[in-house]
Protein backbone atom coordinates (compact mmCIF):
# COMPACT_ATOMS: atom_id res chain seq x y z
CA UNK A 1 0.00 0.00 0.00
CA UNK A 2 1.40 3.82 -1.13
CA UNK A 3 0.07 6.60 0.73
CA UNK A 4 1.55 9.97 0.69
CA UNK A 5 2.91 11.80 4.10
CA UNK A 6 0.23 14.52 3.67
CA UNK A 7 -2.55 11.92 4.17
CA UNK A 8 -1.19 10.43 7.56
CA UNK A 9 -1.44 14.01 9.36
CA UNK A 10 -4.84 14.49 11.18
CA UNK A 11 -5.43 10.64 11.11
CA UNK A 12 -6.94 8.69 14.47
CA UNK A 13 -4.40 6.64 16.10
CA UNK A 14 -5.65 3.82 18.08
CA UNK A 15 -4.37 0.92 19.65
CA UNK A 16 -4.95 -2.93 18.75
CA UNK A 17 -6.98 -2.71 21.85
CA UNK A 18 -9.18 -0.23 20.51
CA UNK A 19 -8.02 2.21 22.66
CA UNK A 20 -8.14 5.90 21.17
CA UNK A 21 -4.22 7.22 21.52
CA UNK A 22 -4.82 10.81 19.28
CA UNK A 23 -4.18 11.84 16.15
CA UNK A 24 -1.26 12.34 13.68
CA UNK A 25 0.09 15.93 14.08
CA UNK A 26 3.76 15.63 12.40
CA UNK A 27 5.82 12.57 10.85
CA UNK A 28 9.71 12.17 11.55
CA UNK A 29 11.27 11.40 8.38
CA UNK A 30 14.61 9.58 7.97
CA UNK A 31 15.95 11.35 4.90
CA UNK A 32 18.79 9.67 4.12
CA UNK A 33 16.17 6.23 3.58
CA UNK A 34 13.39 8.51 2.72
CA UNK A 35 11.54 6.08 5.26
CA UNK A 36 8.72 7.19 7.80
CA UNK A 37 10.66 6.81 11.79
CA UNK A 38 7.91 8.40 13.86
CA UNK A 39 4.64 9.70 14.13
CA UNK A 40 4.11 12.22 16.75
CA UNK A 41 1.25 13.47 18.67
CA UNK A 42 2.10 16.80 19.36
CA UNK A 43 3.50 19.44 16.36
CA UNK A 44 6.66 20.50 17.04
CA UNK A 45 9.97 22.23 15.38
CA UNK A 46 12.83 20.78 16.89
CA UNK A 47 14.57 24.12 15.89
CA UNK A 48 12.57 26.55 17.93
CA UNK A 49 12.09 23.92 21.22
CA UNK A 50 14.50 22.85 24.06
CA UNK A 51 16.37 19.65 23.74
CA UNK A 52 14.75 18.53 26.18
CA UNK A 53 11.04 19.22 25.52
CA UNK A 54 11.90 17.45 21.69
CA UNK A 55 13.28 14.77 23.05
CA UNK A 56 10.03 14.78 25.89
CA UNK A 57 8.15 14.75 22.55
CA UNK A 58 9.57 11.80 20.94
CA UNK A 59 9.55 9.71 23.96
CA UNK A 60 6.60 10.38 24.90
CA UNK A 61 3.94 11.62 22.77
CA UNK A 62 5.26 10.02 19.33
CA UNK A 63 5.09 6.40 17.97
CA UNK A 64 7.35 4.85 16.30
CA UNK A 65 6.35 3.48 12.71
CA UNK A 66 7.75 -0.12 13.63
CA UNK A 67 4.71 0.28 16.48
CA UNK A 68 2.29 0.21 13.61
CA UNK A 69 0.47 -2.28 12.52
CA UNK A 70 -1.86 -0.77 10.05
CA UNK A 71 -2.90 2.39 7.98
CA UNK A 72 -6.20 2.91 6.55
CA UNK A 73 -9.16 5.32 7.69
CA UNK A 74 -7.08 5.03 10.88
CA UNK A 75 -4.06 4.27 12.29
CA UNK A 76 -3.78 0.82 14.75
CA UNK A 77 -0.32 1.03 17.00
CA UNK A 78 0.91 -1.68 19.15
CA UNK A 79 1.00 -0.13 22.59
CA UNK A 80 -0.20 3.78 23.57
CA UNK A 81 3.30 5.96 23.84
CA UNK A 82 1.47 8.15 26.75
CA UNK A 83 0.95 4.62 28.78
CA UNK A 84 4.19 3.55 27.89
CA UNK A 85 6.03 7.08 29.29
CA UNK A 86 4.37 7.46 32.17
CA UNK A 87 5.17 3.84 32.80
CA UNK A 88 8.93 5.08 32.35
CA UNK A 89 8.25 7.69 34.14
CA UNK A 90 7.24 5.66 37.29
CA UNK A 91 10.21 3.71 36.71
CA UNK A 92 12.84 5.79 37.24
CA UNK A 93 11.21 7.70 40.64
CA UNK A 94 11.72 4.37 42.19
Amino acid sequence: MVKRISQLYGLDIYTERAEYVGKVEDVVLDLESGEVMRLSLNSFNANTLPADEVRKIITEQSIGYNEVVNVGDVILCKKNPRKEGRKLKRASKD
